[in-house]
């Protein structure tokens, strides 16, 4: 045999050259897709964020205190003289509540709640 066939063969300059254009190639669809990528991670990052933001004002707008509808009466005004000195009547709505809220307001600017006797 002769030594051409047993060894191999060095490539060529136009091999070495086509060799390292196709990797220029190849790097750069790798760049490209490392770009993508991040500015795909960035976008998700912006999503969370967002998200997050929402989901604040969303608990925050929950934090109204509750409580159960009622009609101020008569006896509610005597035996809670601060609910006359804030101004309210026989007939206004108030919540009522397990916690006293001590600034008291009519149903539609806040909600009220009345000390228990």
């Amino acid at each position: 045999m002769s030594e051409q066939t047993t060894e191999q063969q060095a490539p060529s300059k136009d091999e070495v050259v086509r060799f390292l254009k196709e990797q220029i190639e190849v790097k750069s669809i790798q760049l490209e897709l490392q770009k993508l990528n991040a500015d795909l991670a960035e976008t998700r990052a912006r999503e969370l964020k967002a998200l997050n933001f929402i989901s604040n004002m969303t608990v925050a707008k929950n934090d109204v205190p509750q409580g159960t509808p009622h009609t101020l009466t008569q006896e509610d005004l005597d035996a809670n003289p601060e609910l006359v000195e804030a101004g309210l009547k026989v007939g206004d709505e108030v919540l009522k509540s397990e916690t006293p809220i001590e600034e008291a307001a009519p149903l539609s600017e806040k909600p009220r709640s009345l000390k228990k006797s």
